[in-house]
């Protein structure tokens, strides 16, 4: 999440500053090392949906999991898929039309699951916290989450909830950013407070652990092209067009600046 450089109000507080954050710089050292609750979480990302929601991705679909979904793609249409995150319902309403049935979405504010409801009517869609499933044990095939897992203070509690709630053979796909490469870019941004609403990235080989800790062998796609979202982070517009077209699934997978996994439950 980046926008352009303005006067604008602190999404929690409201203290007026100039800059491209989202929090002034009193509410984003507040949470630098401390916890982030799950209530102030969900006020700030219904703030995002209200005063940029052309940067959220609730009204807005600049950027799908184009290899989670081609992946998707080769499994039966009987299985039943929870996305996690699931944001205005983009996704799952991808899924709808690849032909698969039983889809459950899950997401924690009232404005995305109202766009999803809209989106998706056919889907289950379920208000919760994303390291607290409200599932049963083994009751799902596959569970997607695209661009959530970074947002997540408890990265090690969310992955242990979505090892219990998969079956034995199941799989977790994962779009997330790469840690280092966004690192650089945030702080080149002055981005002070992307320790708030990224609070869990990672490098390949930090997923990876993670993932198989819980039980996870996973495989990392290649991506194919760059995301809209990322072609409209480059600060050149110019060079915009160039850069859409430029084939990226050749960069080593430090190097991409995301990060597309197939994780399967052992």
């Amino acid at each position: 999440m980046v926008v352009d450089r303005s006067e604008r109000s602190c999404l929690l507080c409201g203290a007026r500053f100039t800059g491209r954050a989202f929090l002034c710089r009193r509410c984003a050292d507040a949470y630098r090392n401390g916890p982030i609750p799950a209530e102030v979480r969900r006020r700030f990302y219904e703030a995002i949906d209200r005063v940029y929601p052309t940067w959220s991705n609730t009204y807005e679909e600049y950027n799908p999991p184009v290899g989670l979904l081609a992946f998707l793609a080769t499994l039966p249409r009987t299985m039943r898929v929870l996305e996690i995150g699931a944001g205005g319902g983009f996704a799952l309403r991808a899924m709808e039309r690849m032909g698969f049935k039983r889809l459950i979405g899950l997401d924690l504010t009232a404005t995305s699951l109202a766009e999803a409801r809209r989106r998706v009517p056919g889907a289950r869609l379920i208000a919760a916290d994303a390291e607290r499933l409200p599932l049963q044990d083994d009751s799902v095939d596959v569970a997607l989450s695209s661009d959530l897992v970074e947002h997540l203070p408890d990265l090690d509690g969310h992955l242990a909830e979505v090892a219990r709630v998969l079956r034995p053979g199941g799989h977790y796909l994962i779009k997330t950013p790469n840690r280092r490469p966004a690192e650089a870019y945030y702080r080149l941004r002055g981005l002070y407070d992307y320790h708030f609403w990224h609070p869990s990235m990672c490098t390949p080989g930090e997923l990876a652990r993670k993932l198989a800790r819980h039980g996870f062998a996973c495989t990392f796609v290649p991506p194919a092209r760059l995301t809209q979202a990322q072609v409209r982070k480059i600060p050149v517009a110019r060079l915009r067009p160039l850069a859409a077209r430029v084939p990226i699934g050749w960069l080593p997978t430090s190097l991409r600046p995301h990060l597309e996994v197939v994780a399967t439950r052992r």
